[in-house]
C-alpha cells in the first residue's frame, strides 16, 4: 500500500444503529488495512460521511454535514471526501453531480469496498449493488466499536419485503435477509 498506510482518516457517522455498525465495520476494514483513524475532520487526508436518507430531515442533516466537510478540501488538507449509507444509495449519481468535492459515493452494499474507494487515484464514481458486505457482516465482522464501554449494536437483520408504500427501505437496504445464528453467536463473544 506504500504511501497511502500514513494517510489520516476520520469518520462522521449519521443516521440510525444500522448505519453506526456498517460505519464500525467500514473503521475496522480502515484500520486493518494501516490507515490511522482520526477524531477530527481537521486532522484528516480522507473523510468519510456515512450518511442518512430516510426522511427529510435527515437527508438534510446530511447534506449540510457533506457541504460542511467540503470545506476541508478548500481549506484544510483534506484530499478525499466519501459519502456512503443511505442517501448516497438513494442518491449517488445526483450527489456527484450537484456536490463536485464529492470524489466517491458508496452505496449501503458496497460499504466493504472502503479500502479499495480509498486507495482509488481519481475516479469519480457511484459504487452501488454487491451482495459482498453480507459476506463480510456474516463471517468477518472486526468492528472499532464507537458504543460506550461495555456495549454494542448486532445487526441481525437488513433490509425489508414488505415494499409498503410510505417507506424507502426496501429500495435503500433491499430485500430482506436475516444474518445467521452462529454468525451472530460469533460475533457476540467477540
Amino acid at each position: 500500500m506504500g504511501n497511502l498506510s500514513k494517510l489520516k482518516v476520520g469518520m462522521i457517522s449519521l443516521g440510525c444503529s444500522k448505519n453506526q455498525v456498517d460505519s464500525e465495520i467500514m473503521l475496522g476494514l480502515i484500520d486493518r488495512g494501516g490507515y490511522e483513524i482520526v477524531n477530527r475532520s481537521e486532522d484528516a487526508d480522507i473523510i468519510i460521511i456515512n450518511t442518512c436518507g430516510f426522511i427529510e430531515s435527515a437527508k438534510q442533516e446530511a447534506i449540510d454535514t457533506i457541504l460542511e466537510q467540503a470545506l476541508y478540501k478548500k481549506q484544510g488538507k483534506c484530499q478525499k471526501l466519501i459519502v456512503t449509507g443511505c442517501l448516497a444509495q438513494r442518491y449517488g449519481n445526483e450527489l456527484l453531480k450537484e456536490i463536485p468535492e464529492i470524489d466517491s459515493v458508496v452505496g449501503t452494499s458496497r460499504y466493504t469496498d472502503i479500502l479499495e474507494v480509498l486507495e482509488e487515484k481519481s475516479r469519480k464514481e457511484y459504487m452501488g449493488d454487491s451482495l459482498g458486505y453480507w459476506e463480510t457482516l456474516e463471517q468477518d465482522p472486526y468492528r472499532i466499536l464507537t458504543t460506550l464501554p461495555g456495549t454494542a449494536y448486532l445487526k441481525i437483520a437488513e433490509g425489508c419485503d414488505n415494499r409498503c408504500s410510505y417507506c424507502a427501505i426496501p429500495y435503500i437496504r433491499g430485500s430482506y435477509k436475516s444474518r445467521t445464528m452462529s454468525s451472530l453467536i460469533e460475533e457476540a463473544k467477540g
